[in-house]
């Protein structure tokens, strides 16, 4: 067998078998549907012959006879059609949700792809820079004068390497957990300010404009939460030209948190796919933030019961990120007004 037809039967061995197994499935309905048919009508048949060989029998008993065997028969016959028909139906939904499973591990295998040569990717360049750093402290090749600044931009990159490594780990977190289990009511702007100035402390971005962030409690994983707004204000100040604004208010009953930018943005009929996990580098024009971390973070609404959209009236006008969560229960925010209270 030919290498390449070998690995395309390797990849798709659990759809082929899924095929198989359907056409083997739907052989052995028809056959016994069609074989249980053909001993019915046997039996009808042997019915009336010994009906027929029968004497003493009146006319009207005669008829009456075969009326009953008829309708026996048709029952029987009725009978087999449901029972085949319910099978048939059982074994194909049976058989549809294995090949919806095998799309979705097939998907979840290829997610995981993306996102190994994503964070490959993101860990190569600061690893790169700060072992360069390190040869070069080692023989002694940088002037004293510019020590200083160079150790410094390699702390920055050891924090950039931190922050992506938290951010992977509580994606990872966010995910392992039920999407309705890990959601909680979460205090939107202890949250916002409490990123912020964590963001601040580890130089893993740049300034945030705050605009006004109203104090409600809304339904979110913490750790999902976090993702998404790093994400976001990974890729404002990525493709914002340094000058990012957050704010966030109430609107139509659910809380909507805007990141905005003033950067490339993007053709507005482009707006759904940037957040295509596949179409990172596709050539397509598109220049703000296709990639993984837009995927990440539209997942992880998602699984909140919110989403994340995005808006920008053409190239070189800026976009808006916004969030949508729902509200949590009121009695949940009660709770945790309460459990903040007494810390």
């Amino acid at each position: 067998m030919r290498p390449g037809l070998r690995q395309w039967i390797a990849e798709r061995a659990e759809l082929i078998v899924l095929g198989v197994t359907l056409l083997a499935t739907a052989s052995l309905v028809f056959w016994w549907t069609i074989l249980l048919r053909g001993e019915m009508r046997s039996n009808e048949a042997l019915e009336r012959a010994l009906l027929d060989a029968q004497t003493g029998l009146t006319t009207q008993q005669l008829e009456s006879r075969l009326v009953e065997i008829t309708e026996h028969h048709e029952r029987r016959r009725v009978m087999l059609v449901g029972e085949s028909t319910l099978l048939a139906l059982l074994l194909s939904g049976s058989l549809v949700v294995l090949f919806l499973i095998a799309q979705r591990r097939k998907q979840q295998r290829e997610d995981m792809e993306k996102l190994l040569q994503f964070t490959s990717h993101e860990f190569k360049t600061p690893v790169a820079g700060v072992k360069g750093l390190l040869q070069s402290l080692a023989i002694g090749s940088i002037p004293e004068s510019q020590r200083a600044e160079l150790i410094r931009l390699g702390q920055m990159e050891c924090d950039r390497l931190e922050h992506l490594a938290e951010t992977i780990l509580a994606y990872q977190r966010a995910m392992a957990r039920d999407p309705r289990g890990g959601v909680q009511s979460v205090d939107a702007a202890r949250f916002i300010a409490d990123l912020l100035a964590h963001r601040a402390r580890t130089s893993s971005g740049g300034e945030v404009e705050l605009g006004v962030i109203d104090a409600v409690q809304v339904r979110a994983d913490h750790d999902g939460l976090r993702v998404i707004v790093e994400n976001l204000l990974d890729n404002a100040h990525k493709y914002g030209g340094g000058q990012v604004r957050m704010a966030a208010v109430v609107s139509d009953g659910r809380w909507r948190l805007d990141i905005s930018d003033r950067g490339r943005g993007f053709a507005p009929e482009t707006a759904e796919k940037i957040f295509d996990l596949h179409n990172r580098g596709s050539g397509d024009g598109m220049t703000h933030g296709a990639g993984l971390g837009l995927a990440i973070a539209r997942s992880l609404a998602r699984r909140m019961g919110g989403d994340i959209t995005a808006h920008s009236g053409g190239p070189g006008q800026g976009a808006v990120f916004s969030v949508t969560l729902m509200l949590a229960p009121p009695a949940a925010a009660a709770a945790v007004t309460q459990g903040a209270a007494h810390g």
